[in-house]
């Protein structure tokens, strides 16, 4: 999960960790049981970044609030 600071992208932990849990419930409540379905997930304004992303590792970001 990345987020937008000064215009990059990248790791803030404390939001990381609250989207690491809201990626949780995205799955449980959707009972999800193949990681491409985890693509879905847009949340509090996190989006999949197909671009950023690999065979190995799917990348959400989010845009700074303003």
């Amino acid at each position: 999960f990345l987020d937008e600071k000064n215009g990059k992208f990248k790791i803030i932990s404390f939001y990381a960790k609250k989207a690491r849990g809201l990626m949780s419930r995205f799955i449980i409540e959707n009972r999800l049981t193949k990681p491409e379905q985890l693509t879905g997930f847009n949340s509090e304004g996190y989006f999949f970044d197909e671009d950023s992303s690999s065979n190995g590792e799917l990348v959400f970001k989010r845009y700074e609030q303003r």
